[in-house]
């Protein structure tokens, strides 16, 4: 009912929602009518907070409005079962079900991550008319590493990077591990510092970025500019010596040459892809205003 009503207020009409959730138009109709804020109460009654319900439904539309229906069922699968692993879900279930064990917490072990799962999900949700005009000459890349990771070939990215096609941002490859050499000397080195962070992209950089960025509250650093030609690994140098564990973003102004970049951090690469979208989406509203 949620992802209905969302789908509609991005102007999709009845029967694309019909098309896209499975359902019938009257289904649908039924679920139009119905009162958003039960359905939000019963999602927290059940132990989900009203910013994962809002974050889930984003990410889903994102999804939808791309016609991606199947990184939509993975992405709501993968959340479901880290809900469900996080024991957020039991309290709930054991006033329901006096049966249940107190000390239950069989679900913990349900959940486990698959970086080229939740990679292909990521890449699927950064195929959007948001992120287009975020990607640099350069071209863009997504990196997301296994936990304790050790060497790039630890760290999974897109072979060929991510580029434009039909004005829309698409992997030039499916994702391969050891696949980039720069994004995974940064993730290596930041997450000795903050062993959370396991993913990164890299968007380019100019004023109209900044005030994206600003208007989203993301917390940024900046290094540069520089006068000279920058190395790569002068680059990553810079990165590192301005980095710290509560940055959402790094921007690198660049060099002599060099295009400036904006590097944002995340969790996983979902994560990350959400902050780019929603970079994008501030972005556009900047540009049309």
């Amino acid at each position: 009912m949620l992802l209905a009503k969302k789908l509609r207020e991005y102007g999709m009409s009845q029967s694309k929602i019909s098309g896209l959730l499975g359902v019938t138009q009257p289904a649908v109709k039924q679920y139009l009518d119905e009162d958003e804020s039960k359905g939000i109460e019963k999602l927290n009654e059940m132990g989900i907070s009203s910013e994962e319900v809002a974050s889930l439904l984003n990410t889903l539309v994102d999804l939808l409005t791309n016609n991606d229906v199947k990184g939509a069922m993975y992405y709501l699968t993968d959340f479901g079962l880290k809900e469900l692993s996080e024991l957020k879900l039991c309290k709930y279930h054991k006033e329901k079900d006096k049966y249940i064990p107190q000390d239950c917490e069989i679900c913990k072990n349900l959940y486990r991550t698959k970086e080229e799962d939740q990679m292909e999900i990521a890449l699927s949700m950064v195929q959007n008319t948001l992120v287009t005009p975020l990607i640099p000459e350069v071209l863009s890349n997504l990196a997301y590493a296994r936990q304790n990771a050790k060497s790039e070939n630890d760290i999974i990215a897109v072979a060929g990077r991510i580029t434009k096609v039909m004005g829309l941002p698409t992997p030039a490859s499916r994702p391969m591990w050891g696949a980039s050499k720069h994004l995974s000397k940064i993730l290596l080195n930041v997450m000795i510092r903050n062993s959370e962070i396991r993913s990164v992209m890299n968007i380019k950089f100019d004023d109209k970025v900044d005030k994206a960025i600003k208007k989203m509250g993301l917390k940024v650093a900046y290094i540069g500019p520089k006068d000279s030609i920058v190395s790569d690994d002068e680059i990553v140098n810079d990165i590192l010596r301005v980095y710290s564990p509560e940055l959402d973003c790094v921007v690198h102004l660049g060099g002599k040459g060099i295009e400036a970049n904006t590097y944002v951090f995340g969790k996983d690469p979902i994560e990350v892809v959400k902050k780019v979208i929603e970079i994008g989406r501030a972005y556009r509203e900047i540009t049309e205003n």
